[in-house]
C-alpha cells in the first residue's frame, strides 16, 4: 500500500485544520516528533488520522492483560499490519500477555519478518508455558540488526540452519534454553555480531544451561550478569573483544581467551573464579571497574599483576586489607590518571570494625601518584571524617600532577571543609571540588 496525499478543498480558509490536509507522508513525519503516548491518541482525532499511526517506521504493541481487550488488541495488529501491505519495519515490539494467542503472534512475525525489519524485540511473560521460538521464519531474513527475546522462550536453534547475515545485537533475557549448543548455534550463525548481553534471572527454575559459551571472532561487547541460577561454567572466546562486564554470583569456573582488544572491563563478585584466569584476562585494560576488591587483594599476594595500559580505575577497598594494599595496588597501574573510590575511603559504620587502617605511608611514593595521576574521585557514602584524612593528606601531597580531587559533600560540616582546603597540595594546578 501506498502513502496517500490529501488535496485542500476550495472550501479551505484560515482557521480550519489544515494540518489534515497534508498527506501521509508528512503527518507520519509529525508523528515522529511526538511521545509514544500522545501518538497512540492521535488515532482519535479524526477518521483521517485513524490509520496514520500504522505508517510509522516503529511499531511498539502491548498486548492488554484482560481477555476481551486482548481480543480486540489482536484485531487491531491485524488491521495495523494488513494497512502497511509489505510496507519496510525499521522496529518492532511486541509485548505479548497471559491471554496471547500464540498462532497469532506467529502470523505477526511471518508478516514482519517479510517487511524486511531491522530490530526486533519480543516479550513474553514469566506465567505462561515456555513456547519455542520459530526460527524457520527468519531463514530468510537478511535485514535483521537487532534481536531481543525475553521472558518464557526456548532458546533452540539448529546446527547449521540459520545465518543471520546482518544481525549485530543479541539481548536474551531471562529465557530458556533447549541445551548448551542452542546459544552456540544461534551465535555462530551471525557472522557480524558486535554485542552479545545475557540475562540469567531464573528464581530457582531450571534453565538447561550448563555451560555458557561464547565463541565470535566479530564480537566487540559483551555483557552478562547471572544471579540466582543453578552453578555452570563459562567459556568466552571472542580475541576481538573491546567491552566486557560481568556481573556473577554462581559460576564455578571462567575460561578466557587472550583478550588482546580489550579496552574496558566491569567485572563484580565472581567468587569462585581463579585469580590467575581473571588478571590474565585483564591486563591489557585501559578502564577498569572492580566494586569488590577482595579478588584483587587475593590476587597481589601472589601474582604481582602489571597493568601498564590501565588509565582509569574504580573500586572499593577490601575490608581486610584496608588502606594497606593501596600503595601496591597503584604501583601496579604505573600509567593511572583517574582512580574512584567507589565506596568512599572507609566502609560504612556497620563494617567499620572489620576495616584496617593501621596504615603507614610508604617510603617509595607509587610512580602513578608521582607523574600520571590527574584526577582522584572518593565517593563516600557517609560524611568525611578526621580517619580518612591521612590517606587525603597522602594522596594531595604526593600527586603532582593532580588537577582535581573530588569528595562527595551531601553531609559535610564547615570546619572539615576548611581542614581539607588547607592540606597541603603537590600540584600547583589541584583543586578540590565538594560535590
Amino acid at each position: 500500500m501506498t502513502l496517500r496525499s490529501c488535496k485542500p478543498t476550495k472550501h479551505s480558509y484560515a482557521g480550519e485544520d489544515m494540518i489534515s490536509t497534508l498527506p501521509d507522508a508528512l503527518l507520519t513525519q509529525i508523528l515522529l516528533f511526538l511521545p509514544e503516548a500522545d501518538v497512540k491518541q492521535t488515532r482519535f482525532l479524526s477518521n483521517r488520522w485513524k490509520d496514520i499511526w500504522a505508517f510509522l517506521p516503529n511499531l511498539r504493541l502491548i498486548m492488554p492483560s484482560l481477555s476481551e481487550e486482548a481480543k480486540k488488541f489482536e484485531n487491531f495488529v491485524d488491521q495495523t499490519l494488513a494497512l502497511r501491505d509489505g510496507m519496510p519495519i525499521e522496529e518492532f515490539y511486541l509485548y505479548c500477555s497471559e491471554t496471547c494467542d500464540y498462532d497469532s503472534a506467529y502470523d505477526w512475525l511471518c508478516t514482519v519478518v517479510k517487511s524486511k525489519v531491522q530490530k526486533l524485540q519480543l516479550r513474553f511473560p514469566h506465567n505462561r508455558l515456555k513456547v519455542k521460538l520459530c526460527w524457520n521464519l527468519f531463514r530468510t531474513c537478511d535485514t535483521l540488526v537487532e534481536l531481543t527475546l525475553q521472558g518464557e522462550f526456548v532458546l533452540d536453534v539448529p546446527r547449521a540452519e540459520l545465518h543471520f547475515p546482518c544481525l549485530k545485537k543479541i539481548n536474551l533475557v531471562s529465557i530458556a534454553y533447549s541445551e548448551d549448543e542452542a546459544l552456540m548455534n544461534l551465535i555462530s550463525g551471525c557472522p557480524v555480531l558486535e554485542e552479545l548481553f545475557v540475562e540469567r534471572e531464573v528464581n530457582g527454575k531450571f534453565d538447561n544451561l550448563k555451560m555458557f559459551k561464547v565463541a565470535s571472532h566479530s564480537l566487540k561487547r559483551l555483557r552478562i550478569w547471572f544471579w540466582r541460577c543453578v552453578n555452570f561454567n563459562v567459556v568466552i572466546d571472542a580475541p576481538n573483544l573491546e567491552y566486557m562486564y560481568i556481573m556473577d554470583e554462581i559460576s564455578q569456573h571462567y575460561t578466557f581467551t587472550k583478550l588482546l582488544s580489550l579496552v574496558e572491563a566491569h567485572i563484580e563478585t565472581l567468587p569462585n573464579v581463579s585469580s590467575e584466569i581473571l588478571l590474565t584476562s585483564l591486563s591489557s585494560v585501559k578502564i577498569l571497574t572492580i566494586p569488590d576488591s577482595t579478588v584483587l587483594a587475593e590476587a597481589y599476594s601472589i601474582y604481582k599483576p602489571v597493568f601498564n595500559n590501565l588509565v582509569k580505575f574504580a573500586t572499593g577497598l577490601e575490608c581486610n586489607w584496608g588502606w594497606i594494599m593501596l600503595p601496591d595496588l597503584l604501583e601496579s597501574m604505573p600509567n593511572l590518571e583517574h582512580i574512584t573510590f567507589l565506596d568512599g575511603l572507609v566502609p560504612r559504620s556497620w563494617a567499620r570494625v572489620m576495616f584496617n587502617m593501621r596504615w603507614k605511608p610508604p617510603m617509595e611514593v607509587p610512580h602513578c601518584l608521582r607523574f600520571t595521576m590527574k584526577e582522584i574521585i572518593i565517593l563516600n557514602k557517609e560524611a568525611i571524617t578526621e580517619e580518612e584524612f591521612p590517606l587525603i593528606r597522602y594522596l594531595l601531597r604526593h600527586s603532582c600532577h593532580l588537577e582535581t580531587l573530588s569528595i562527595n559533600a551531601h553531609n559535610i560540616s564547615p570546619n572539615t571543609r576548611d581542614q581539607l582546603l588547607r592540606f597541603p597540595r603537590g600540584s600547583a594546578f589541584c583543586r578540590i571540588e565538594f560535590i
